[in-house]
């Protein structure tokens, strides 16, 4: 709806302007040239709001505002492309119009004033083909079939953009100059020379990388003081393979959390490059590498070999993920409870993790399903088999470069008391963050949330993909928290013959799920039927506002709004209601 609000304010903006400018123009006598001046109006309108929605930190200043409810901040990288595309636009209505009137003088002189001369003889004739010659290089670079393969190209030749300011500059007045460009221009410039600087003094340390089944990796690294809200995302460079390439990751760590981590598709490209440097780099590792824990100071022994093992999911580094079937063994299950293998009972019991005071590192939702979350004390024997510890030779990894937080629709989710989570393969990533601080809030002495109701819907191609964050699902499903939330995962490829017995074997009706190994939330096969999904919902919760959050494909996300809004219309005498959000994710 923001989005439709938008398009129409800018769009009664061109027309306002245009229709004034015409009418000053016939009101002179001359109506042409009141149309021309008000395409040149239009033009700098559109350099200017450029400037303002390129920068980044202002974005996220007046995300916090109440502007938020009526203007979509989120979505400044599209409305980039509309005002740039409007650009153009007028661009285009501006060189036919200085063709037409050069076409003309020339006719009224007989021949005298030749049309060519003006065109390519006189200087603003010479900029003016400049700035059209630059713009259509922009645009080339900017079709997503180049973006996408040649990024580092489109990344550079999008700075034509400075060379067509300066041109401007010259090729106009000065005091329209000023009055259309000075003060954003000065707006996007210290935006962007803060980033820089911000982005290029944080340098956090790698603490692992982890090599996920179905071409995903892990990046946990240090939070160097960042300060972020669930469901936000960072610009990640390794300047080892580009210092101008600069990526956008979700953050699937949880602002309660010491560290943070990213996943990341890789896809060829700069991710491939990312992980044959992650490689080199644990291949020049001594065969013998020394963890030391980061509160005791103890120095472990590890072997290398076992870093790079072949398990379908490996460390290229050390992490606690590596020690935790040696950590579970260490203390005969979790310690809070006790399961009694298929067919079995599951013994639930409260939390110990609401005895945490919060003055202790943070350690995530997974590692306390294997740990216990008890005291560092009661760890003493195998502490530092199952804590995350960064190598004594981090240095041999890659420098990286983190620029943010930035604002995403997920960060608006603990607004509501009702949540439904949806997404779709590596579309798990934002929701994965607002899990972990569901987690926390929850079993944390002294936490306070306003949540009564979680649903948690995520569709995936392959068995694979669901191991991604199958530790965190496990402790989640673990963890006594009532009944605030419900998770459904749907597995929705063809799956294999082999696969299929394994499933029909080892699945019975007392034990966890085959696949997930969840013990009250079973996997689903076949898409969801999400129009059944949101009508059990609604019905469930009258009188309720449900924020919808969806990050994943386009095709779903456009199916996810119709039904919402299907439902909106049809629960509307139950007063329920459910508000939709949604993120691209680049499966």
């Amino acid at each position: 709806m923001r989005r439709v609000v938008y398009y129409f304010i800018w769009a009664m903006i061109q027309l306002t302007v245009l229709i004034y400018k015409i009418y000053q123009g016939s009101k002179a006598g001359d109506t042409f040239a009141g149309y021309s001046k008000g395409v040149e109006v239009l033009m700098m309108t559109c350099l200017s709001t450029n400037f303002f929605l390129m920068a980044p930190t202002l974005m996220r200043m007046l995300r916090a505002t109440p502007l938020r409810r009526f203007i979509c901040f989120d979505k400044t990288t599209h409305a980039h492309k509309v005002v740039a595309y409007t650009f153009v636009f007028w661009v285009a209505h501006h060189v036919v119009a200085r063709y037409y009137k050069f076409y003309t003088i020339q006719a009224q002189s007989n021949g005298k004033v030749k049309m060519f001369d003006m065109l390519f003889k006189k200087l603003t004739g010479r900029i003016g083909h400049t700035m059209l010659t630059a713009l259509a290089i922009i645009l080339l670079s900017a079709l997503p079939a180049v973006r996408r393969k040649y990024f580092e190209l489109f990344y550079l030749l999008h700075h034509l953009s400075f060379l067509i300011v300066i041109l401007i500059f010259v090729h106009i007045k000065v005091h329209t100059f000023h009055y259309y460009i000075t003060a954003p221009g000065i707006v996007y410039l210290v935006d962007r020379i803060y980033r820089m600087v911000r982005a290029r003094l944080n340098r956090p340390q790698i603490h692992s990388v982890i090599l996920h089944p179905s071409n995903v990796i892990e990046l946990r690294f240090a939070r160097n003081g960042i300060k972020y809200k669930a469901g936000q995302f960072i610009y990640l460079c390794v300047p080892s393979i580009s210092w101008y390439q600069w990526h956008p990751f979700t953050l699937t760590s949880a602002p309660e959390e010491d560290e943070l981590s990213v996943h990341i598709r890789v896809s060829g490209g700069w991710t491939g490059n990312l992980v044959d440097t992650f490689r080199q780099c644990a291949s020049s590792m001594p065969s013998r590498l020394t963890i030391v824990h980061p509160r005791t100071g103890q120095q472990v022994p590890t072997d290398r070999r076992q870093v790079m093992s072949t398990d379908t999911e490996r460390t290229l580094t050390p992490s606690y993920n590596q020690h935790i079937q040696s950590a579970r063994g260490a203390r005969g299950g979790r310690g809070r409870g006790s399961m009694r293998g298929r067919g079995g009972q599951v013994q639930r019991q409260p939390s110990n993790r609401s005895a945490h005071n919060g003055s202790s590192p943070r350690y995530p939702p997974e590692m306390d399903y294997y740990s216990g979350a008890r005291p560092y004390t009661q760890l003493h024997a195998s502490a530092n088999k199952s804590l995350p510890a960064p190598p004594a030779n981090a240095s041999q990894l890659p420098t990286i470069m983190v620029d943010g937080p930035y604002g995403a629709p997920t960060q608006d989710v603990f607004d509501y008391s009702h949540i439904l989570l949806i997404c779709g393969n590596i579309g798990v990533t934002p929701m994965s963050s607002v899990l972990k601080s569901l987690y926390y809030q929850l079993t944390t002495a002294k936490a306070s949330t306003s949540v009564k109701k979680v649903y948690f819907v995520w569709s995936c191609r392959d068995v694979q993909a669901l191991e991604w964050f199958r530790d965190l699902l496990a402790a989640l499903d673990m963890e006594d928290i009532g009944d605030i939330l419900e998770i459904r995962t749907y597995l929705t490829g063809q799956l294999p013959v082999s696969l299929i017995r394994n499933i029909a074997l080892n699945q019975s009706s007392g034990g966890p799920d085959a696949v997930t190994g969840l013990y009250r939330s079973p996997t689903y096969y076949g898409r969801p039927d999400f129009d059944s999904i949101f009508g059990e919902i609604g019905m469930r919760n009258p009188s309720t506002d449900i924020g919808v959050f969806f990050c994943g494909s386009r095709t779903l996300g456009r199916k996810l709004h119709k039904t919402s809004r299907k439902w909106n219309s049809e629960l509307k005498h139950r007063s329920t209601s459910f508000s939709y959000h949604e993120e691209r994710s680049t499966e």
